[in-house]
């Protein structure tokens, strides 16, 4: 090599007495830099391969578990629409064994009290799973045959077992993903070679899990509400694959050629400082020279020299090369300054000026020629000749356009990071593993009112007491979730969360909850509003039955009453429906817990109380709607043929819990051949409803209730007896009329508005039927309804006769 030879003929490092310093201290100084660079180079190498590979894994990972949270959702999803379905079924009175079950969503549906006493062994241990759930305020279970169970109460009736295969409610994982459910049993479906989640896993709830060193997978797991197993999502993640070899072996090649450069000085200054003179002359051969210009070649780097005093230059092809040249050798200084761009000269000759000192130095500049777009780092020191008096400056050029690439897209990434965050409208702030504040917005600083507390370092203590005077109340979640509530004092209310991040740090961030918080007070006000708008309703029912007594005698001023009070019960009626549904509608999510526990037990009591009380409210005003539109002429049916024994039954099975919570005993006795009769089938299940509601109301602990279906001719006779205190003869022909009870209104000791008997009588005469009670004190009543059979019923019967 031509150019490495004038290189070594212009610098030899061996011995010069006279020198400001000797060669033997030169030599030392120049390992000591050549081995800190090159230390510095490898650990840089080092920690930049190591900070991708714990990103990719913190992106793998979050990607993990979206995946797992948008599966869990699902299989929520699936568990609502089942429940959804079947309610809806149960309310329109279908019976449990008529069910649709594909409809429905599910494989099998049994009744819980059924299945205990069943004789099936699988069947009754099924049941004691589904009781010990209930219990535990749980309604789904992974069996061991990998069936699904669920367990759903409904408000009425007794609890239901429904079961599915689990493939038909959790969603298929993706290619190459193994979705799993862990718990008492555990199931999977998907890639089987992908590794299942370790136990660490299944605590942490995300993680990696190994099998040797080439073996890898990462997990993330979700909870189901009200289930007894997690769900997880595996994918695999080898440690060893194409992508990780080639930014291997990208590593290993950046930093080869300044090890291959460095190394090759450090062993000629090693060899030209242990060799005597004599044979140091003879070390100046070609082969030596020629062995260092090829390990700066294949190194990828150029070397270069400058003698001070003549401003004269030697360049070698490679360093020509990374300088964009198109000569090399001896050259002027001002012809290589061309080369390095404009804007970075100055500091390249500044570089330049502190080497002549003896300082080493290190540049990095772009060349002129790629117009800033390539980069090359310049290193050199002073070094003396043998063969002259005067120093001359030695150095390598190496291309360093990769790394200032990486350092750029970097500071891009976080500059754009900052800018969300910063741009992001609710507070927002980043701790460290040691729980000191690293980063923060300015709507964090503002919000708290914090002002020059905030500084990197300050512990996330001091942070807290600092607020406090921007705090007027706070509200943390009972279970320890790091959700807390705040009122600020300027009336707004945030809720802050705090959740660690992987990296073992902390985040906080607020949402701006003031409107939820303010919805909530006007909903306890509009239920303060509705408490005394039903006081007044009673008070003014209580006036309107005062008015109607009085005012009986005169016909035409009664007839002028009742139509006012029919449209002032409807009117309210309708009114008071509106907030009523509200109101029951958010007790039954607070009662079911739908977004989560309510924090102190005494909230559920209280909330059911709540929910309780509206229903019945609702039915009562529903019972004065019904009244009203009959009264109006607006109330309609939709006769069809039925079989009557199955409105009947479905109205026994609805209000047998509540006998049973009395102590009454109740039973149903049907003919059999009933023929069909044209009616509406809600209508007769509410008839029957409100005749038994009144039988239970007046029957005693242990009394007994009977309910008959019976042909009477050409009608189908229903009636309800039971054995309760009876009522006296002279009050039996005004207890059909709407309002009328026996007892009067203000010392009555039942609850109820004495709408049902008055409804069942227009109900069975709108269907072309008639009523009727019967009773005597101290031994019960009976009430009945007859309802004609269907036309097409009874010309069957003149075809048979």
């Amino acid at each position: 090599m031509p150019e490495a030879e004038a290189l070594a003929r212009k610098v030899d490092i061996s011995a010069n007495p006279g020198k400001p310093q000797t060669q033997t201290e030169q030599n030392g100084t120049l390992k000591f830099v050549l081995a800190g660079t090159l230390v510095t180079v490898a650990v840089a190498l080092g920690l930049m391969g190591w900070n991708t590979h714990i990103k990719e894994d913190q992106q793998l990972l979050q990607l993990v578990q979206r995946d797992a949270l948008l599966a869990g959702e699902r299989l929520n999803r699936n568990v609502e629409r089942v429940i959804d379905r079947l309610d809806r079924e149960l309310r329109d009175g279908t019976r449990l064994a008529r069910i649709d079950r594909a409809y429905v969503g599910v494989d099998a549906l049994m009744d819980l009290s059924q299945a205990k006493a069943s004789n099936d062994a699988g069947v009754a241990a099924l049941a004691d799973t589904a009781s010990t759930l209930i219990a535990q305020d749980r309604r789904l279970r992974l069996l061991n045959d990998g069936r699904m169970m669920l367990v759903h109460v409904p408000a009425n009736g007794n609890a239901i077992i429904a079961t599915v295969a689990a493939e038909r409610w959790i969603p298929a994982p993706a290619s190459g993903d193994r979705l799993g459910i862990y718990g008492s049993s555990t199931a999977s479906l998907g890639d089987r070679s992908v590794l299942a989640p370790s136990s660490e896993n299944l605590r942490t709830g995300s993680g990696f899990r190994y099998d040797g060193i080439t073996k890898r997978s990462a997990t993330a797991c979700v909870g189901i509400g009200k289930a007894e197993f997690s769900l997880c999502v595996s994918r695999a993640s080898p440690l060893l694959t194409t992508e990780t070899g080639i930014d291997l072996l990208l590593y290993f090649l950046l930093l080869a050629a300044p090890t291959l450069a460095i190394t090759g000085l450090y062993s000629t200054i090693g060899r030209n400082q242990t060799e005597l003179p004599k044979r140091a002359s003879a070390s100046e051969t070609g082969a030596d020279k020629k062995s260092v210009g090829a390990a700066t070649v294949h190194a990828g780097i150029g070397t270069w020299s400058l003698q001070p005093d003549t401003g004269q230059v030697v360049v070698d092809s490679q360093g020509a090369r990374v300088l964009g040249m198109n000569s090399h050798g001896e050259m002027m200084s001002s012809d290589m300054m061309s080369h390095v761009y404009a804007a970075h000269r100055d500091a390249f000759e500044a570089a330049l000026a502190s080497a002549r000192s003896g300082v080493p130095f290190s540049s990095v500049f772009a060349t002129s020629m790629s117009g800033g777009e390539n980069w090359v780092e310049a290193r050199g020191s002073l070094v003396y000749g043998q063969d002259t008096a005067m120093p001359a400056i030695m150095g390598v050029f190496f291309d360093v356009t990769g790394t200032i690439r990486a350092q750029e897209r970097q500071k891009t990434a976080e500059a754009r990071l900052r800018n969300a965050i910063e741009g992001f409208p609710c507070p927002f702030a980043l701790w460290d593993r040691n729980r000191r504040l690293a980063y923060w917005n300015k709507s964090f600083e503002a919000t708290f009112g914090l002002g020059e507390i905030l500084r990197p370092g300050t512990s996330h203590e001091t942070v807290m007491v600092a607020r406090s005077g921007n705090i007027i109340s706070e509200k943390a979640n009972a279970d320890d979730s790091g959700i807390s509530l705040l009122g600020m004092r300027n009336g707004d209310w945030i809720k802050l969360i705090e959740r660690p991040i992987p990296s073992g740090g902390m985040i906080s961030f607020g949402l701006d909850v003031t409107s939820d918080v303010k919805a909530e007070e006007e909903l306890n006000r509009q239920r303060k509003k509705l408490k005394t708008l039903v006081q007044e309703l009673e008070v003014s029912e209580g006036r309107n039955a005062e008015l109607a007594r009085k005012y009986n005698e005169e016909k035409a001023k009664a007839e002028r009453s009742a139509d006012s009070k029919s449209a002032f019960l409807a009117n309210m009626s309708h009114e008071l429906r509106t907030p009523l549904n509200a109101i029951n509608g958010f007790s039954e999510i607070l009662v079911n817990e739908m977004y989560g526990p309510l924090g102190h037990k005494r909230y559920r009591e209280y909330v059911r109380d709540i929910l309780t009380s509206g229903q019945h409210l609702l039915d009562m005003i529903n019972d004065i709607l019904d009244i009203a539109k009959i009264e109006a002429g607006k109330m309609t049916i939709d006769p069809k043929p039925i079989d009557l024994v199955d409105p009947v039954d479905a109205a026994v099975r609805m209000i047998r819990r509540k006998a049973e919570d009395k102590g009454v005993t109740m039973s149903l006795q049907a003919e059999n051949g009933l023929p069909e009769v044209d009616a509406d089938h809600r209508a007769v299940r509410q008839m029957v409803l409100n005749l038994l509601s009144n039988a239970i109301k007046f029957t005693d602990d242990g009394g007994r209730i009977m309910v008959a279906v019976q042909r009477r001719d050409d009608f189908v006779r229903v009636a309800v007896r039971d054995t309760g205190v009876g009522i006296p003869k002279e009050h039996l022909p005004r207890l059909a009329q709407p309002f009328e009870q026996v007892s009067e209104t203000r010392d009555r000791n039942y609850e109820g508005t004495g709408l049902g008997l008055a409804l069942t009588k227009s109900f069975a005469e709108m269907h072309g039927g008639r009523f009727a009670i019967a009773s005597e004190v101290g031994k019960g009543t009976m009430v009945s309804f007859f309802l004609p059979i269907s036309k097409d019923a009874a010309r069957s019967d003149r075809n048979v006769a």
